[in-house]
């Protein structure tokens, strides 16, 4: 059976376009722009915006939790130093008047908006309890509340924020020639099942969202992309590790899972492509923009893009055997065509 899914997953990618890298002949400096990173008190949305500091950007953040572990002040702190500066707004996305205060504020104290990163998730309100189990099961097992969870932030809030970030954004746009860029962060869940229906609906809400919205803000210059990480070691992804949850949970070998800094990376390097409206509109994964502008994971680090060989014969073809990693280096890093992957996940 393996060797059956091994050689379906080669003839499909040896039959399919390949992607092939793009010029970066576009490539300006983030340095000095003004961006707005959601939900940036943990997990993905905090190291992105660490990153964008790092890269010169003044960032402001939003998130529910002030003070204390997981918060807006320890980004705040940890963001001291660096060349850009963290700016923090404590906004309930849930609440549309904070977050136009939110936006009201940018405008006031910069008169400008470069980059919006709408990353704001909330988890099933039993998700403290159970961990990782609370996202898993049959709809009509599931509390409702998940559905309102995962809908409210992590698909509205994005809608919301792009709305109040849009007039700022033309502004910018008028007065300075730079493309503004919004970046939604999504998954693979919007193509494949994964977790759940309401999860799988929000990203696929989302995704759907970047391009319809890259129809309408075409015509003012802005760029919109809805961005897909790989399988993320965030607070949450290493208490499943601790708790001994990871192998039924996840599944995949925690050598592919991705750090934080490498989606903020991805982000650093999209807000920097002078040619950013030629990708409007479009799917980008993680791993394949590291691969097209040349950077690398924590430690040097080149995780698989979770459509490619690489990823998958590892992951999914042969389950449950490790492979040497002479061999895995031999896999090749051939990409599977969106259209496949949304026929779901192998069994």
């Amino acid at each position: 059976m393996y060797l059956i899914r091994s050689t379906i997953i080669f003839f499909l990618l040896l039959f399919s376009p390949l992607s092939t890298p793009l010029s970066l002949s576009g490539r300006v400096a983030v340095s000095g722009r003004v961006a707005v990173v959601t939900g940036a008190t943990r997990g993905i949305g905090k190291g992105i915006a660490l990153t964008l500091a790092r890269s010169g950007v003044k960032c402001y953040i939003s998130g529910t939790t002030k003070e204390g572990p997981l918060s807006l002040s320890q980004t705040v702190e940890e963001g001291k130093g660096l060349e850009g500066e963290i700016v923090a707004c404590q906004c309930n996305h849930r609440r549309d008047e904070e977050v136009k205060a939110l936006f009201d504020m940018v405008e006031r104290e910069e008169g400008r908006l470069d980059l919006l990163v709408n990353n704001a998730f909330s988890l099933p309100d039993n998700f403290k309890e159970k961990g990782a189990k609370a996202l898993f099961g049959n709809f009509w097992d599931l509390p409702v509340d998940v559905w309102d969870s995962l809908i409210d932030v992590g698909l509205r809030s994005h809608y919301v924020a792009s709305k109040f970030a849009v007039p700022l954004m033309k502004r910018t746009r008028e007065e300075t020639g730079v493309t503004p860029l919004i970046v939604m962060i999504s998954s693979f869940g919007g193509s494949s099942y994964t977790f759940n229906v309401a999860y799988g609906v929000g990203k696929a809400g989302v995704d759907r969202m970047a391009k319809d919205m890259a129809v309408e803000l075409k015509k003012v210059g802005i760029a919109t992309t809805s961005l897909w990480p790989g399988v993320v070691l965030t607070e949450n992804m290493a208490k499943t590790v601790e708790s001994g949850d990871w192998d039924e949970y996840v599944g995949i070998s925690i050598d592919d899972a991705e750090t934080v800094t490498f989606t903020g990376k991805a982000v650093v390097a999209l807000a920097g492509d002078g040619e950013i409206m030629s990708k409007s509109g479009t799917i980008q994964i993680v791993a394949e923009v590291a691969e097209e502008y040349g950077f690398a994971d924590e430690g040097g680090k080149q995780p698989p893009s979770i459509r490619s060989l690489k990823f998958l014969v590892p992951n999914y073809a042969v389950k449950g055997r490790v492979l040497p990693r002479w061999v895995r280096k031999l896999i090749p890093n051939w990409k599977l065509p969106l259209s496949v992957m949304a026929k779901g996940q192998p069994e």
